[in-house]
């Protein structure tokens, strides 16, 4: 196997897509083979105008009912995408988002889940049971986010991708949303296992 280096700069909204990167990028190291790192920090899309960089880019948001940011955030990273793509060597700016929110993420290694919600607390209670945690926890913080990824394997994250797939596929075309060439749909929806699914094919898993 040839030696494989890549290095992703990666600005996530919240400590759960941070500490989930960091879980992914160890269930990818295959040393001294490969190498996958996510180099993370807080906050929303305009933050790529100051740390864009040689690496290719992703933003990871939620929509939190949040309708404007989230447009907001999905418009910024279109246009340094295309920014970047007219440029010699440019590199590749990719909007990872989760509707409602990264909670049905968690879920979706472990089972489907294809109903709509109307609270962004909707999905707590399901984590809870899925990852056995107390009933009181939580699973925003970093003591459960690692005993629930202490729980997910790399076979379950292409399960995730998988389920994320069925969600879309299932969605009908009337109802798509449009924001420039970026389509999006009521909740369920992610781009965030579009992503996901470059990062692994480029590695060689899947």
């Amino acid at each position: 196997m040839a030696l494989y280096r890549k290095t992703y700069l990666c600005v996530c909204e919240g400590q759960q897509e941070q500490l989930y990167l960091k879980h992914l990028s160890s269930l990818l190291k295959q040393m001294p083979q490969r190498v996958v790192t996510f180099n993370t920090s807080e906050g929303n899309a305009r933050k790529l105008y100051k740390s864009y960089t040689e690496y290719d880019n992703a933003c990871l948001f939620d929509f939190d009912f949040e309708e404007s940011q989230f447009k907001d955030n999905i418009e910024i990273c279109n246009s340094l995408h295309k920014k970047s793509h007219n440029t010699k060597n440019g590199k590749k700016v990719y909007h990872a988002f989760s509707n409602v929110n990264f909670d049905l993420w968690l879920i979706l290694h472990k089972e489907d889940f294809s109903r709509p919600v109307s609270s962004n607390n909707a999905y707590v209670s399901t984590v809870r049971q899925i990852y056995n945690l107390p009933l009181t926890t939580d699973i925003k913080t970093k003591t459960a986010m690692e005993k629930i990824l202490s729980q997910i394997s790399l076979h379950e994250v292409k399960s995730a991708i998988e389920r994320a797939d069925k969600i879309r596929s299932g969605k009908l075309k009337t109802d798509c949303h449009l924001i420039g060439s970026t389509e999006y749909y009521d909740n369920p929806d992610f781009s965030l296992h579009e992503f996901l699914k470059i990062v692994l094919k480029d590695c060689g898993e899947i």
